[in-house]
């Protein structure tokens, strides 16, 4: 069983990756149905819980406001992120950049 509080884990990172759809899908997905079908619904709950909060922790910057471009506007708001989780691993920095980026571009 993955220890969920773990944000290095690599069943958390392959959660975010299937969640978000990043590397899979030309658009953010963020679908719970994928995770539960994937590590059942009893893992699929305590990953979504820790996903959702880090989530929360990403989208609460003011990148968007403050960035001339995407390109700025993922750096800024990855910095923040890091900041806040400087063990995090990369990928669920890049696949929440890229949610982030999408959805205020």
């Amino acid at each position: 069983m993955v220890k969920v509080n773990n944000i290095n884990s690599p069943q958390l990172v392959e959660a975010v990756l299937l969640w978000t759809g990043w590397g899979r899908n030309a658009v953010p997905l963020r679908d719970d149905s994928l995770l539960a079908s994937h590590f059942g619904d009893e893992l699929a709950s305590k990953l979504l819980k820790v996903i959702k909060s880090l989530e929360d922790d990403f989208y609460a910057s003011d990148a968007r406001f403050a960035a001339a471009d995407l390109e700025e506007m993922e750096k800024l708001s990855v910095a923040e992120f890091k900041g806040k989780h400087p063990a995090v691993a990369d990928e669920i920095s890049k696949a929440f950049s890229w949610c982030y980026t999408f959805d205020f571009k």
